[in-house]
């Protein structure tokens, strides 16, 4: 790890006048789960560390004009001990629930996993399939962008060097829905997914399935092919279900490595999407988890 100065701003205002100040010499703390990790191996070499932690605003949760925000310091943790997550927001639950352990999900934040752009992160596939918006701020002012155009690529994202990721804001889906997410992995906790899949269903005004991956493509990225083939389904059977698994292997793009095969992770998804479509119609069919 290099040396740096750490600053410790109390504001948004204050960080982000810094950020204008340094830019791509700085680096953003907030949990630090992967970003302590990055320094430590010489992947990231900042000369000044901008500790987000005492930053109060950035720490709640919030519910109006029905939408959620969720502050960029809210941890894992936190956010699944709120009932509207558990109730509106069931696939972010579950991956929250499977991120990690409970000693990193302690530490480890919701928009930080987002800001850190990996392919197999957890929490995207849901956030995206949620249509959530990322907020960001620099002396500038405030935009908003989708989970789309905010993540470029592995570990890159359209943040300028002077902006800072504020929160995410979610519109809270009216009436019923359901949602779970699904991964394959080594083990149950603390690894990597392999492959791993979201799908969410909302029924009112109108049934609308979303479906989104991660770890079988350098992005993420949406199903929209199946979601329409899904939308227009009268019924639930084996042969819809092979059509839509079928369809989402022209969106992936799969690659092999140390962890799994490209062969293996495209069979995979195929079967988790099944699951995931069997779980938010039929919620006893089994929970969402890690094969």
């Amino acid at each position: 790890m290099n040396d740096f100065i750490l600053l410790r701003p109390t504001g948004i205002s204050e960080a982000i006048e810094m950020l204008d100040k340094y830019g791509s010499k700085a680096a953003l703390k907030a949990g630090g789960t992967d970003l302590i990790i990055w320094m430590k191996k010489f992947l990231v070499k900042p000369d000044y560390l901008i500790d987000l932690t005492l930053i109060d605003e950035l720490k709640s949760l919030q519910i109006s004009n029905k939408e959620l925000t969720i502050g960029a310091m809210v941890s894992v943790n936190q956010l699944m001990k709120y009932n509207i997550v558990k109730t509106k927001f069931k696939a972010l639950y579950d991956a929250c629930r499977l991120h990690s352990d409970p000693i990193i999900r302690n530490k480890a934040t919701v928009v930080g996993n987002l800001c850190s752009a990996v392919p197999s992160g957890d929490l995207i596939p849901p956030l995206y399939c949620y249509d959530a918006l990322v907020n960001i701020e620099s002396v500038e002012g405030k935009r908003k962008v989708t989970i789309n155009d905010f993540i470029k690529g592995p570990k890159t994202t359209s943040l300028k060097p002077n902006e800072l990721v504020t929160g995410i804001t979610i519109p809270i889906p009216e009436g019923s829905t359901s949602g779970c997410f699904l991964k394959i992995g080594r083990r149950r906790a603390l690894d990597i997914a392999q492959a791993g899949v979201c799908c969410t269903l909302t029924n009112e005004p109108s049934k609308k399935y979303h479906l989104s991956f991660c770890a079988v493509s350098p992005k993420p990225v949406r199903a929209l092919e199946a979601e329409k083939i899904l939308n227009n389904a009268s019924k639930i059977d084996d042969a819809l279900l092979d059509k839509v698994s079928e369809s989402i292997v022209n969106v992936i793009n799969p690659i092999s490595d140390a962890r799994a095969s490209k062969e293996y992770r495209t069979e995979m998804i195929k079967q988790l999407t099944k699951r995931a479509i069997l779980k938010c119609n039929y919620p006893d069919f089994e929970r969402g988890g890690t094969m």
